[in-house]
């Protein structure tokens, strides 16, 4: 969409703005241009009657306006205000595509909602990515899910339907989730009495579907090692991987986890140790919300990997029947 955009000719006249159709597939009226002053805009039209009480965000890179346009529709209208912060914009209007592509033409007023609380989420991920880095074991743990979906996810789905499968970023409970299979993907630094640490009681409850737990060991290695990969390093290979049409989804998740390129983030490279895949089932130490009493609840806790041994399943057992 980033060259498409790109491509739009400022129009000369005062007032008027060239604008195409984002994607002739969507549900939503959805549109990229660019205005007299050359401003890159993004537009939706939609059944909206109450744009005067509508909550809009503010932004210092961009405005958010909703406009009426007459017989009971508004124009909901983001405009860019300086061209260096185009890539976010780009990537935060295709997030706002995504997030309503399953609605229907008749659910454009509910798109538009959706598509402004987007907005919203975008400000305070981008907020959140420029105010702190990731802590060590936030980093060790986005190494470990770039790693499984370079290896794993990327060769056997293709990186399309792989990186729909990633929901790590956004925080929910699981990492990934593969035709109704989940997978858990646990990274820690190789250690002789290492531990699985689990974040809620629902994580590993298989009343949500079949859970496989990926534990991945990695070792710390100076970079000047061939084998060694920083976390910059890592994004930045897999990017060059993947077909464009891939890399925009690529790019949104990588917001959402929290990174940007850094130069803190070259200070350390990884090697990957081990991969192990266990099956959470029967008897698989681990905490239910069943288990605990009634007001009992975000329930932090660790597995001893030795314990999980006995549940030990092979790649081609755990992929077996997934992926077609």
């Amino acid at each position: 969409m980033l060259s498409e955009w790109e491509a739009i000719v400022t129009p000369s006249d005062p007032g008027s703005c060239n604008v195409l159709l984002a994607d002739s597939s969507h549900p939503l009226d959805f549109r990229i241009g660019r205005d007299f002053r050359g401003r890159f805009v993004f537009q939706l039209d939609a059944e909206c009657q109450e744009h005067a009480a509508l909550d809009l965000p503010k932004m210092s890179a961009m405005t958010c306006e909703v406009e009426p346009t007459g017989n009971g529709y508004s124009r909901f209208v983001l405009s860019l205000r300086h061209t260096a912060d185009l890539r976010n914009f780009a990537l935060m209007c295709k997030s706002l595509m995504l997030a309503t592509d399953k609605l229907t033409p008749a659910q454009s007023r509910e798109g538009l909602l959706q598509a402004i609380e987007e907005v919203f989420r975008w400000q305070e991920m981008l907020r959140r990515r420029a105010e702190r880095l990731l802590s060590k074991s936030e980093r060790i743990g986005l190494v470990g899910e770039l790693l499984f979906l370079r290896d794993i996810l990327g060769h056997q789905l293709g990186w399309n339907a792989a990186i729909k499968c990633w929901n790590g970023p956004n925080g929910h409970e699981q990492d990934f989730v593969v035709a109704g299979s989940i997978f858990e993907v646990k990274t820690q630094v190789v250690t002789a009495d290492r531990r699985i640490r689990i974040s809620s009681e629902d994580q590993l409850d298989p009343v949500q579907g079949r859970i496989f737990l990926c534990n991945q060991g990695v070792a710390p290695l100076p970079s000047i090692d061939p084998a060694a990969r920083t976390l910059n390093l890592l994004v930045s290979e897999i990017r060059d991987s993947m077909p464009k049409t891939s890399v925009e989804l690529f790019d949104i998740a990588l917001v959402e986890a929290g990174y940007e390129i850094r130069q803190e983030y070259d200070e350390e490279s990884w090697l990957l140790v081990d991969r192990t895949y266990y099956e959470v089932c029967r008897e698989f130490p681990r905490i239910e919300r069943s288990d605990l009493r009634p007001g009992v609840e975000m329930v932090k806790y660790s597995i001893r990997v030795s314990d999980c041994v006995p549940f030990t399943v092979s790649a081609d057992d755990v992929f077996e029947g997934i992926i077609q």
